[in-house]
This record gives structure tokens, C-alpha cells and sequence, in this order.
């Protein structure tokens, strides 16, 4: 066979298996899964996993917590974000960790044309492939689409790039900020008549990875439900941006270019109040959009503040007079004297309301531990680490990743070997 294993990096010294098994953490307290029969839904699905960095491990992450068998195909340097921080080792990444949990690792040069003629063979035996290279890349090396479907018919394939594979920018490379910025979504972000400010978070990867695995998923569907043949599916970080939007995209739709949508700093321009407002010793953000909210909080303002001179009764004079609402609010909360008691109030009254958490308290926080919003998994090199686990629960499916993140070519040899037995 052509493909090569790369040596591991030495792991720490660890009880037999210990590698390979994940736990869950719940306030701290690790649980081990229990021998059961996998019932996950996509158990039986083979991915061939050609992605990088973000967008595309996100999707076929997800794939693999809910069942798939994800071959991750790595050049032989390795996915770049084996070396992002976080690290506690050589190709021992936090990042990768997370992205990458439950995965199985090949190494393949597609610069070789004995490994592309391997992967071919391996490609024609999947379900899926998932690629977020550079536009074209596959296509160039024969694995494009058009060349698998004639191998495999019912193989169902997803790009993921930052502009498409159509339109004005097809096949140009870019990135998640590139897009955010083309989309608009930037220039939404920043202090009302200040710089547009880039974003604090990676919407426009993760949004495009979330929409892959929906849409791999759906194929999947179409092709069990009408036996129909596998198909391509098209993916964009720009388009990905676009429904984050809301309210203001749609202004500029219906409104014939009458309107133009800006950034309004920390409160939400078309809907009042609704952002972040200060209290004495914190932030807290406030949702009170609703007429029915409103009444519910102007009632609390005005019983501490008394009536307001202006006439806050409407979304659109909320809008005009988003500033006196911002001095009510932040004065009542005041008089409440922390951020605390100002939340505990407004929920008390049934408005939404919350505190701003640092990122790093948010693992440990009440309502991540009680969700089980995070697992714990042991990694050889960087010890006992814990991941944000899958977003979505189901009543009767443990949707947890089963096996952390592989090291670089780890399974290169066992799918090499298998792929040898079925070609036999």
C-alpha cells in the first residue's frame, strides 16, 4: 500500500484504552460511556473527510458524533490547525481536539498518484465526502464530483469554500472574515457612526458547517426515501452570513434601497430595548422587543422612576427615543445596585434577561454543567481535556463523541488494510 502511518508523538503513560475512550463531565464528576448498541442515526455511513481548520471539521465533527464513520484524509504535514492554539504538545491542538473528536486519520500526498488512485478505491465505497479545500483542488486530481459520481453514483459530495462554486467570485479562496465582511455582517458590528468592527466569534465558518451537515443530512434522506442518486451540494460562507442578518437584510429587500441598515453599537437597531446595558458593577443584556415585554418592564421603570415624558408605547418611538429608554433602564438598575438584582428582577417580572459571562467562566457555569454542554476526553499527549460537546440532544440517542481526536495517520494502516481485504 502507498499510504504511510507518520510516527505518533510519544503518549503519557495511561491505562490500556485509555486513548480511545470519552467521558462525560457533569459539575466536574466524569461518567464513562455504558456498553449498549450504537443507536446513533447515521451508524453505517462512511464520510470521506477532505476539510481543515474550521467549516468543514465542524460538519463532519457533527457527522461523527451522530454515528458516521469519519475517514479524515490529511497531506502529510497534517490539518493546519494541529499546531493553533491551544497546544500542550506537538500536533496536540485543543482546536483539533474539539474539531476533529471521533474521527479516524489517514495520511495521503495527492501530489502521489498511487495514494489518489487508493482514495478512489476508498471514495467508491463511501457515502459522503466533505472537502473544504481550495476550489478546484479535488477537481484537479480527478476527485472532483463530476469523476466520483461516475465511480460511485450514489455518492452524495459537499464543498464547502468561502464564495461557491457559481456565481461572480466562483473557485476564488477566502476566508470566514472575507465573507463576513461581503456579507454585510461587519459593517453591522461597531459603535453607531464609529468603525466597522470584525466579529468576536467565527460565524461564517461554523454557520457554513452547521448548514453542510443539514444539508448532508437531507441528501442522505432523499437518497434512502426516493432510492435516488447520491448529488452534489454547494456551500458558501458568504450565503451561511446572510440569514444571521434578520431583521435588517429584509429591510433592504422590501425596501427598495429606501433603507439603510447600520451598526448601533451595543443595543439592536430595529428593536428596542435589546442589547447590553450597564448596571453598577457589571453588564447585563436585556430583551424586552415585544410589545408585551415592554409593558411588563415599562411598568417596573415607571414604578421606580415614575412616568416617562416621552411616549415609549410603540417598537418605532422606542427606536427614535433609544436613548432615554437606555437612561431608564441603566437608572433603575441603579437603584437596584448590581447586575444581580436587576436580572433577578426582570425575570421575576418574566422578561429575559441575563448576565454577560467571561468565556472563560462559561465550562464551569451552572448552566453548563446542568446541560452537559461539555465532555471530557483524555488525550495522550495533553492529558484530560474537555470539548464542547454536540449542541442538540435527543430523548433516546447519546449523541456524545465515543473516541477523541485521532494523532496524524493514526488508522492510516487499519483502512489500508481493510480496503486491501475488500479489493481481495
Amino acid at each position: 500500500m502507498c499510504w504511510q502511518a507518520p510516527r505518533l508523538a510519544p503518549s503519557r503513560a495511561r491505562a490500556p484504552g485509555a486513548n480511545a475512550d470519552m467521558s462525560t463531565t457533569k459539575s466536574h464528576d466524569v461518567t464513562t460511556h455504558a456498553a449498549a448498541p450504537d443507536t446513533r442515526p447515521l451508524v453505517g455511513v462512511r464520510v470521506i473527510d477532505f476539510t481543515q481548520v474550521l467549516a468543514g471539521p465542524y460538519c463532519t465533527r457533527l457527522l461523527a458524533d451522530m454515528g458516521a464513520e469519519v475517514i479524515k484524509v490529511e497531506p502529510p504535514a497534517g490539518d493546519p490547525s494541529r499546531v493553533l492554539p491551544p497546544q500542550l504538545g506537538p500536533g496536540h491542538s485543543g482546536y483539533f481536539a474539539w474539531l476533529n473528536a471521533g474521527k479516524k486519520s489517514i495520511v495521503a500526498d495527492l501530489r502521489n498518484e498511487a495514494d489518489v488512485a487508493q482514495l478512489r478505491d476508498l471514495i467508491a465505497q463511501a457515502d459522503v465526502v466533505v472537502e473544504n479545500m481550495r476550489p478546484g483542488s479535488l477537481a484537479a486530481k480527478g476527485l472532483g464530483f463530476e469523476d466520483l459520481h461516475k465511480l460511485n453514483p450514489r455518492l452524495v459530495m459537499c464543498s464547502i469554500s468561502a464564495f461557491g462554486n457559481s456565481g461572480a467570485m466562483a473557485g476564488q479562496a477566502g476566508q470566514g472574515i472575507i465573507a463576513e465582511g461581503m456579507a454585510g455582517v461587519i459593517d453591522m458590528n461597531g459603535e453607531a457612526g464609529g468603525q466597522p468592527l470584525p466579529l468576536g466569534v467565527s460565524l461564517a465558518d461554523v454557520s457554513s458547517g452547521i448548514h453542510a451537515y443539514g444539508a448532508i443530512v437531507t441528501a442522505l434522506y432523499k437518497k434512502l426515501s426516493q432510492d435516488s442518486a447520491g448529488e452534489y451540494i454547494d456551500i458558501s460562507l458568504f450565503d451561511s452570513c446572510l440569514p444571521y442578518h434578520d431583521i435588517a437584510l429584509m429591510q433592504v429587500c422590501v425596501g427598495s434601497g429606501k433603507v439603510n441598515p447600520t451598526r448601533n453599537g451595543n443595543e439592536h437597531p430595529q428593536v428596542v430595548p435589546y442589547g447590553v446595558y450597564e448596571a453598577p458593577d457589571a453588564a447585563f443584556v436585556l430583551a424586552a422587543g415585544t410589545e408585551v415585554l415592554w409593558g411588563r418592564l415599562s411598568r417596573l421603570l415607571d414604578d421606580a422612576l415614575g412616568a416617562s415624558t416621552e411616549d415609549l408605547s410603540t417598537n418605532a418611538q422606542r427606536i427614535k427615543a433609544h436613548g432615554i429608554v437606555r437612561q431608564r433602564v441603566e437608572a433603575w438598575s441603579r437603584g437596584l445596585g448590581s447586575a444581580r438584582r436587576t436580572i433577578e428582577a426582570l425575570k421575576a417580572a418574566g422578561i429575559p434577561a441575563g448576565p454577560v459571562e467571561p468565556v472563560r467562566n462559561v465550562p464551569s457555569s451552572e448552566l453548563a454543567r446542568s446541560r452537559r454542554s461539555f465532555v471530557s476526553m483524555e488525550d495522550p499527549v495533553m492529558g484530560r481535556i474537555s470539548i464542547p460537546a454536540t449542541p442538540f440532544r435527543f430523548s433516546d440517542t447519546n449523541t456524545e463523541p465515543r473516541k477523541r481526536a485521532p494523532g496524524l495517520g493514526e488508522h492510516t494502516a487499519e483502512i489500508a488494510a481493510t480496503l486491501a481485504q475488500t479489493k481481495a
